[in-house]
C-alpha cells in the first residue's frame, strides 16, 4: 500500500481572508504549496480498501473548505477524486482518492478506507462522506439523497426534426382555431435582429435575416388553410409548408413584398386580418408601429377597419398541447429537477465559501455544458433566509440575493431556475437548509414549514379542473386551503412555449382574491402550468418568526386536476 501527499495549486480554490493560527493572514485565490500539513501520523489507511490512495491535504476553516470544487484538482493528480471529506472543528480538508476498481467493487470502501484521530477529546471528528457520484452518473449524497442521472436530451439536428413534425401538426389545428376566434387570414411580420415570438411556432425554427419576413395564413374555404411566405432562402421544410407570396410587378420590382402581400389578400379578401397586437404581454403584442404601417400601405387605408388583434388567436395556439409533447416535456424538467438538486447540495455549495454569483454563474454553465443549445430563459437566482440566535431574529429576506452574498450555516436557501429546449421552458423552485455545527437535520419548525408549502401544493393540484376559468381554479383553491394555520400566496401561470407563456393565471397573493378581470381565459386540457405558490409559517424555534417556503413545479393538466412532472418535493434538501 502507498500513500502519496500532493501540495498543489488548485485553480478552484477560494480562501476566505482572515486568520488561521498557522499561517495568518491568508488571501483568497492564494496558492496553496504554502499552506498544506503533513497528515497526522496515526492516519490509518485499511490495506484492503484500495489498491492504491492519494491523499491531498489543504488548509481549510471550521465554516468552509479552502477547494469549492473537486473538480480542478481531478486534472492534478493521477488517480480520480471520488469524494471530499469534511473534517471539524479543526483546520483540516481531506480530500480521498481511491482507485476505481476498488470503489466499483467494494461497496462499503467509504466507510473502511480512512480513520482519523487518536480518539482523544481533541481529535478531530470525520464526517460521512458529503456526495459521491456514482456509476450510472447519480450522485450520492450524505443523508441518503439519491440525485438522478442526467437526462440525454436529444442534438440541435434531432430538436429541429421533431419540432417540425410537430410543426405539421399544429398547423392542422389552426384553420379550426382562427374560425372560432374570427379570423380570415393571420399575418405574422417578423424583422432581422427582432424576431415576432409567434414565428418560430408558425414556421420552422431557422435564423430569419431579411430585413422583412411575412407568414401569412388564410382561411381559403373549403376547409382549406393556406399559407404563405415571403421569406427568401426557405429549406425543404419551409419550401414544404408555404408557398411563396406570388411574384407581382410593381414599381418596386417584383420583390415588393407589400405588393405581393396585397395580391393574396385580394384574392380571398379575407373579412378580418388579425396581427400579433393589442395584447398585454410580448408574445401578443409585438408588432412594431412600423410593421403596422408597412401592413397599411401594402394594403390600403380602406383596407385598415379589417385588421384585428391576433390575441386570443395567439393564447389557443400556444397553450395548446400535442399528446407526443408531453414525454419531451418531462425530459427538460428531469434535466431542470436534476440540476436544481445538484446545486442545492454540497456539490455546489460550501458553506461560508460559496457565494450567490457562484451558484448562478455554475447553473449557467451546467445548462450550456449540455450542449443542446439550451438557455436560461431567465436570471437565475437564489434567495436566503436564515435566523440569527445572536439577535433573535431573522435577517433580511432580499429577493433576489445579492452576488456577493455568501452562503452561511443555518440559511435556507430558495433556488429560482429554468431553461429553454426544443421549444419549450421549465421554471423550477425548491429550497435547501445548510446545517449548523451539530444538526443532523432542520429543526421541527422547519419541517413543518415545508409540509405545509406541499398543503398549498396539493391544493392547487387538485381543485382546477379543465373548463374553468383562472379566477375559478382559483377560488376552488382557495377553499381548500381555508382555515389552514399557516399563509399560502398562489400566483400561478400558464408554461410551455415560454416560462411565463399565455393563458390563464391562478392568482391570490396572501390568499387576497383580485378584482374580477373584463377577459378570464379557460384552463385548457392537456395545457401545462407553473404550479407556483408559498406558504409562510411561524417558526418556534425562530422565537415565533416567520418562514416563507416558496415552491414550483411544471404539471399538466388532466380531467382529475394537475399532473406534475415530477415528483414534488417533501423533505429538505440538507447541506453539510
Amino acid at each position: 500500500m502507498q500513500v502519496h501527499k500532493f501540495a498543489l495549486t488548485h485553480p478552484c480554490a477560494r480562501v476566505p481572508t482572515g486568520k488561521d493560527e498557522r499561517h495568518g493572514d491568508v488571501p483568497r485565490r492564494a496558492p496553496l504549496e504554502d499552506h498544506v500539513f503533513a497528515p497526522p501520523q496515526d492516519l490509518l489507511v485499511n490495506p484492503d480498501s484500495a489498491p492504491d490512495v492519494t491523499v491531498l491535504v489543504w488548509v481549510g476553516w471550521p465554516d468552509g473548505p479552502v477547494a469549492d470544487g473537486i473538480g480542478c484538482a481531478e486534472e492534478r493528480v493521477s488517480s480520480r477524486i471520488d469524494t471530499r471529506l469534511r473534517m471539524r472543528p479543526t483546520a483540516l480538508i481531506l480530500a480521498v482518492s481511491i482507485g476505481l476498481s476498488a470503489c466499483a467493487t467494494t461497496p462499503s470502501w467509504r466507510e473502511r478506507a480512512v480513520r482519523m484521530g487518536s480518539g482523544g477529546s481533541n481529535a478531530p471528528v470525520l464526517d460521512t462522506t458529503v456526495w459521491e457520484k456514482l456509476a450510472d452518473g447519480s450522485i450520492q449524497l450524505f443523508d441518503g439523497r439519491l440525485i438522478p442521472p442526467l437526462p440525454e436530451l436529444l442534438g440541435v439536428r434531432e430538436q429541429y426534426d421533431l419540432r417540425v413534425q410537430w410543426l405539421e401538426k399544429k398547423h392542422g389545428h389552426l384553420l379550426e382555431m382562427m374560425r372560432q376566434h374570427g379570423v380570415g387570414a393571420w399575418i405574422i411580420v417578423n424583422h432581422e435582429f427582432n424576431d415576432d415570438p409567434a414565428t418560430e411556432y408558425v414556421a420552422p425554427d431557422l435564423v430569419y435575416v431579411s430585413r422583412r419576413d411575412l407568414h401569412v395564413f388564410v382561411d381559403a374555404r373549403d376547409a382549406l388553410l393556406e399559407r404563405f411566405s415571403s421569406y427568401g432562402r426557405p429549406n425543404a421544410d419551409h419550401a414544404r409548408l408555404f408557398e411563396p407570396l406570388p411574384p407581382v410587378e410593381s414599381e418596386a420590382g417584383g420583390g415588393d413584398v407589400g405588393a405581393r402581400l396585397k395580391a393574396i389578400i385580394d384574392r380571398y379578401r379575407p373579412a378580418t386580418i388579425a396581427l400579433n397586437m393589442g395584447g398585454d404581454r410580448g408574445h401578443n403584442s409585438a408588432l412594431t408601429h412600423d410593421a403596422y404601417q408597412f401592413i397599411v400601405e401594402a394594403l390600403g387605408p380602406e383596407m385598415e377597419h379589417r385588421l384585428i388583434s391576433s390575441r386570443e388567436l395567439i393564447e389557443e395556439y400556444f397553450d395548446t398541447r400535442l399528446p407526443e409533447e408531453l414525454e419531451h416535456y418531462r425530459q427538460l424538467v428531469l434535466a431542470t429537477d436534476v440540476l436544481a438538486q445538484r446545486a442545492l447540495s454540497n456539490v455546489v455549495i460550501t458553506p461560508g465559501v460559496t457565494t450567490a454569483a457562484d451558484l448562478k454563474w455554475w447553473f449557467n454553465q451546467q445548462i450550456a455544458d449540455l450542449g443542446v443549445g439550451a438557455e436560461p430563459w431567465f436570471e437565475i437566482h437564489t434567495a436566503v433566509q436564515r435566523f440569527e440566535s445572536e439577535t433573535g431574529a431573522t435577517i433580511p429576506y432580499v429577493h433576489p440575493a445579492p452576488d456577493d452574498l455568501i452562503y452561511q450555516q443555518g440559511d435556507v436557501i430558495h433556488l429560482d431556475t429554468g431553461f429553454n429546449y426544443l421549444g419549450f421552458a421549465s421554471d423550477w423552485q425548491k429550497v435547501a437548509y445548510v446545517l449548523r455545527n451539530g444538526e443532523d437535520d432542520v429543526p421541527e419548525g422547519l419541517k413543518i414549514a415545508l409540509r405545509n408549502a406541499g398543503v398549498a401544493q396539493q391544493a392547487m393540484l387538485a381543485a382546477p379542473r379543465p373548463g374553468m376559468t383562472g379566477r375559478d381554479a382559483t377560488i376552488a383553491t382557495m377553499a381548500m386551503l381555508d382555515g389552514v394555520d399557516f399563509l399560502p400566496s398562489l400566483y400561478s401561470h400558464a408554461i410551455g412555449y415560454h416560462g411565463h407563456a399565455l393563458g390563464p393565471s391562478i392568482n391570490a397573493r396572501n390568499m387576497v382574491l383580485g378584482s374580477a378581470t373584463a377577459r378570464d381565459p379557460v384552463l385548457r386540457p392537456g395545457s401545462y402550468r407553473s404550479i407556483e405558490l408559498s406558504a409562510t409559517t411561524a417558526i418556534p424555534e425562530w422565537n415565533g418568526e416567520t418562514l416563507t417556503i416558496p415552491f414550483e413545479d411544471d404539471a399538466h393538466l388532466t380531467d382529475e386536476g394537475y399532473v406534475l412532472f415530477r415528483p414534488p418535493q417533501t423533505s429538505w434538501y440538507l447541506i453539510r
